[in-house]
């Protein structure tokens, strides 16, 4: 089995034929497709029970708890037989060729990870952006400024163990990954939106539970006692501060401020983001990956600085 397809399913039968679609019509043959049921309450199971009775040997289901992806997730990759794991999310869909190429590149460079790029599209299929892999031509830049999501990439299998995703917590992706592509220098990429993400109003990132946005902080705290216990914080230091300053700092409260719901509120979560930085990564205005920021974003860490949230949210719907 050269790729194993661990696909998480939890109230998606809108979405989860059009995802299995994708995926046993792939042109890479050799690959399986767990698709791990998180005890959805929904229909989901009659549209996967579809596949598995057309696809015995290349789709198969596992009914657990509800845990939350994270959890689904590490159901997955126990049940795994693959070379290399890739983890497509259910209401995504990736392009036919996507596990091929991803599988090639990964053969011909003797590749950790690989990386491709993205199409966001909204749920009539038309496309919002595309977001590539390659910006830098520089593995390092292009890893720890690229998405931090576990959809656009695939894994040799061998560097997956005792990794787990944190359960029953949001951004269960972003420590997973740091601390993948922070400790391997066997990185490809391909420069080609091979998957689309799904970019609608009910998912999780959209969640009106946006207090839950401070679990991106515990994730940063795995991340930072992760690599002290391996010993190599000191080497990684730079990388680490750049992306909890993207993510936390630039990222996180950009997309806190854009969050519709009192300020008073949005402004607990963004002082506990600021705090963190500051008590963890006291250095990070000095960082030397900085400079490789777009304009654009560069402008909102500056206005943040400035504590200018509401102009921030007018600039953030201007370009929306």
């Amino acid at each position: 089995m050269k790729v194993s397809i661990i696909v998480p399913v939890y109230n998606v039968e809108k979405y989860i034929d059009k995802c299995l679609s994708s995926l046993v019509n792939q042109t890479l043959k050799d690959i399986e497709i767990i698709v791990v049921d998180d005890d959805s309450p929904d229909n989901s199971k009659t549209i996967i029970d579809k596949y598995v009775k057309k696809y015995p040997k290349k789709v198969r289901y596992f009914h657990k708890e509800n845990g939350g992806q994270g959890s689904a997730r590490n159901l997955g990759l126990s049940k795994a037989k693959g070379d290399y794991i890739a983890y497509v999310d259910s209401d995504d869909y990736i392009e036919p060729n996507m596990m091929e190429k991803m599988y090639n590149k990964a053969i011909q460079d003797n590749s950790d990870i690989v990386i491709c790029g993205n199409r966001e599209v909204d749920e009539s299929g038309k496309e919002l952006n595309i977001n590539l892999s390659t910006v830098y031509n520089n593995p390092i830049i292009d890893s720890i400024y690229g998405n931090m999501a576990v959809w656009n990439k695939i894994y040799k299998k061998d560097i997956l163990k005792d990794m787990l995703f944190r359960e029953k917590l949001w951004y269960e992706d972003i420590d997973f990954t740091t601390k993948l592509i922070l400790s391997t220098d066997k990185i490809s990429f391909i420069n080609e939106p091979l998957y689309n993400y799904l970019v609608r109003s009910g998912s999780t990132m959209n969640n009106k539970n946006y207090k839950r946005n401070l679990e991106l902080l515990p994730a940063f705290d795995e991340i930072i006692k992760y690599f002290k216990a391996k010993k190599t914080y000191k080497k990684n230091y730079d990388e680490l501060e750049f992306i909890a300053f993207y993510h936390i700092y630039v990222m996180g409260i950009g997309r806190i401020i854009s969050i519709d719901a009192p300020m008073k509120d949005k402004k607990e979560i963004i002082n506990a983001y600021k705090k963190y930085m500051k008590d963890n990564f006291k250095t990070f205005r000095k960082n030397k990956y900085i400079k490789y920021m777009s304009r654009n974003r560069k402008i909102v860490y500056r206005l943040i600085d400035l504590n200018l949230y509401n102009t921030i949210k007018f600039i953030l719907e201007v370009k929306a």
